[in-house]
């Protein structure tokens, strides 16, 4: 990586923006979408949310073209945590682009006698807050956390595999998909997470983060009362035009 003034021609700059945009549909898109209501999701029991803190490594997620990914929790107040979404998208290792991607969002205990369940709100997600449940954890090696929104008719499910390693013992995550499959959610839908060649803190060449300071989503900006205004699929459509038709680089 050069260091230094970096030029960059308009037509990089284009295809630039072209390839960002292909790669960060994968941070809107890694969910299995089942009809009806989110599914019954168990929360783990006498949960340590201090032990919970802190930063874990993302060892496999349902589908997303992403790598390095890590979630990193902080605690905001006794009902509330930050969530900090860190990843890479891989497609750009092609154009040897070195990308680092940043979300913050807010998680809300609603119930301290069930504090693993609770809800988040992602500020780059429109569409707003979604269940967030911490499953299963020992808090010093694993976890398996579950999340779900509910849409018009339909939900849309994510979970994920967390290591404090960038590794964990296959045992572990075949133990933790039975734990999804038994939940009426299917564990193929998981992805293995990279964390090879993964940018130093500081040193990429573009790092972008969103945070509650601005309402943004993956395609362009969008202002709170725009927000508000979106009641129907078509609304939602309108609202985050992007005519640009994206394919994967070979």
């Amino acid at each position: 990586m050069s260091s230094g003034l970096i030029v960059i021609s308009e037509p990089s700059k284009m295809m630039l923006a072209i390839v960002l945009a292909c790669a960060l549909l994968g941070v809107v898109t890694p969910h299995s979408i089942g009809l009806g209501s989110c599914p019954k999701i168990p929360a783990a029991t006498n949960f340590q949310t201090e032990q919970f803190l802190g930063t874990w490594y993302v060892i496999e997620i349902f589908g997303r073209q992403t790598k390095c990914m890590t979630l990193t929790f902080n605690e905001v107040s006794n009902s509330s945590l930050s969530v900090t979404e860190g990843m890479e998208f891989y497609l750009l290792d092609k154009v040897n682009v070195d990308y680092a991607h940043s979300n913050t969002g807010t998680l809300k205990i609603e119930d301290p006698a069930n504090s693993a369940q609770m809800r988040v709100k992602w500020p780059d997600n429109i569409l707003g807050s979604a269940t967030f449940t911490v499953v299963d954890t020992d808090y010093e090696g694993y976890a398996l956390i579950v999340e779900c929104q509910k849409l018009w008719l339909a939900s849309r499910t994510n979970a994920a595999i967390l290591s404090r390693e960038p590794t964990l013992a296959p045992e572990l995550i075949t133990k933790l998909k039975g734990t999804v499959d038994s939940m009426d959610l299917d564990s193929t839908d998981f992805s293995s997470m990279r964390h090879d060649n993964c940018i130093p803190d500081g040193q990429a060449d573009f790092d972008f983060a969103f945070d509650e300071s601005i309402r943004k989503n993956t395609f362009g900006f969008l202002e709170e009362e725009k927000v508000q205004t979106i009641l129907t699929e078509e609304d939602l459509a309108a609202a985050i035009d992007f005519p640009i038709h994206c394919y994967i680089l070979a």
